[in-house]
């Protein structure tokens, strides 16, 4: 049998916290991307024009800086107490 991992090998804990770092990044970028496409997209596929997809891709951006501040930045790693950081 292999031997348990040591939850308090600094190795651990630099890998939980760059992952930890990596997917609240990757959340941002999701979050940015999906209020730009969806704004230029109604700016030039619709008759929306400038305005209507100005207002739409900054509300999905609002609602998804109110998402990330009330519980979307929360990551499993941080429900493992033995994990480190």
């Amino acid at each position: 049998m292999a031997a348990p991992a040591n939850l308090v090998d600094p190795a651990f804990t630099t890998h939980a916290t760059s992952y930890h770092r990596f997917m609240l990044g990757l959340k941002w970028v999701s979050i940015t991307l999906g209020s730009l496409i969806a704004g230029l997209t109604l700016w030039f596929a619709t008759p929306a024009g400038f305005g209507g997809g100005l207002v739409v891709g900054v509300v999905i951006f609002a609602v998804g800086v109110w998402a990330m501040n009330h519980g979307l930045a929360h990551s499993s790693e941080q429900d493992n107490p033995g994990a480190g950081a």
